[in-house]
């Protein structure tokens, strides 16, 4: 027969160690006197009102957010920051406060954490990551946008769209459901800016880049184009390129560029692609903002009236 600790933790093992007293007298059958018991001896603890900690896991910032979800019910979901940070969102760091969505109505504080607050969330508004309740890529971005600065959010969008164009259409669903949600503003005029080939380019700044050479007004350049050698071999395959002006463009990410490694091996492949006849152009993020594109697009445009 099965002890009180055995039923318990076969509750509280998917939970992280964490278990509601609904769950321990519902699900796991032990009496509230057992649980009175177990928490007076300090077998057990009770960081959270109603969410009971068995002692069986280490704490960490997951397990943090899983008590919460508990103790917030079940109409609760990871949200803003720390759900940005659940999905892989690009440079977004585990918030230095946990972040828990809630409908109006239910709890607004949880053991001294404020929760945000939300008139209604849709079913295709959540999902599940590393076991956690959360809201959806797509309805997260929505949440943090008004709070995130224009540049981070376009490379935000920039990578979500890259890796997947469903987020994108799921957004776009999204904006057109809360037309006037903050943030939504700035977050039409970031996706106005991202270009057609968005699912072709390797990198956020990829898709910056391209996106600002064609308000800049140049020519559609090719894009993963391969430069050859005299000999037919492919000496690297650049972000875009005019074939016709003899000219490629390279983005250059300070994640993978910023290494003196990195930075004599790409000069190295550069001098051989000019001793072609190639004229190579060089962006970085901060370029995106200055004269070079608008620049380096004029001089397309003169090559190709020629």
């Amino acid at each position: 027969m099965e002890t009180v600790d055995q039923r318990a933790s076969l509750v509280a093992r998917p939970q992280r160690g964490l278990v509601t007293r609904r769950q321990l007298l519902d699900v796991a059958s032990v009496s509230a006197s057992t649980i009175g018991r177990r928490l007076a001896s300090g077998h057990w603890s009770e960081p959270l009102p109603g969410v009971i900690d068995l002692g069986s896991h280490q704490k960490s910032s997951r397990r943090e957010l899983q008590g919460l979800l508990l103790a917030a019910g079940p109409s609760s979901w990871v949200s803003h920051d720390s759900a940005a940070h659940l999905h892989g969102f690009l440079d977004i760091p585990e918030p230095r406060s946990p972040d828990v969505l809630v409908v109006r109505g239910g709890h607004t504080w949880v053991g001294g954490v404020h929760l945000h607050t939300t008139k209604a969330i849709e079913p295709d508004e959540v999902a599940t990551r590393r076991g956690l309740r959360c809201t959806a890529p797509a309805r997260t971005l929505l949440d943090i946008a008004s709070g995130t600065a224009v540049d981070q959010l376009e490379h935000l969008a920039a990578d979500l769209a890259r890796k997947d164009l469903k987020t994108l259409k799921h957004l776009g669903v999204l904006l057109h459901r809360y037309r006037f949600t903050s943030g939504r503003r700035r977050l039409l005029t970031v996706l106005s800016r991202l270009p057609e080939e968005v699912a072709r380019l390797a990198s956020p700044l990829e898709v910056l880049g391209v996106a600002a050479m064609r308000r800049a007004g140049a020519p559609p350049p090719k894009l993963q184009y391969r430069v050859l050698d005299a000999g037919g071999s492919v000496i690297k395959r650049v972000d875009a390129a005019w074939p016709d002006a003899w000219t490629v463009l390279e983005f250059d990410g300070a994640a993978y560029h910023d290494t003196s490694a990195a930075r004599g091996h790409d000069e190295e492949v550069r001098a051989r692609m000019r001793a072609l006849g190639w004229t190579v152009e060089v962006l970085r993020r901060h370029d995106l903002d200055g004269p070079r594109p608008a620049e380096i697009a004029a001089r397309l445009r003169l090559i190709s009236e020629v």
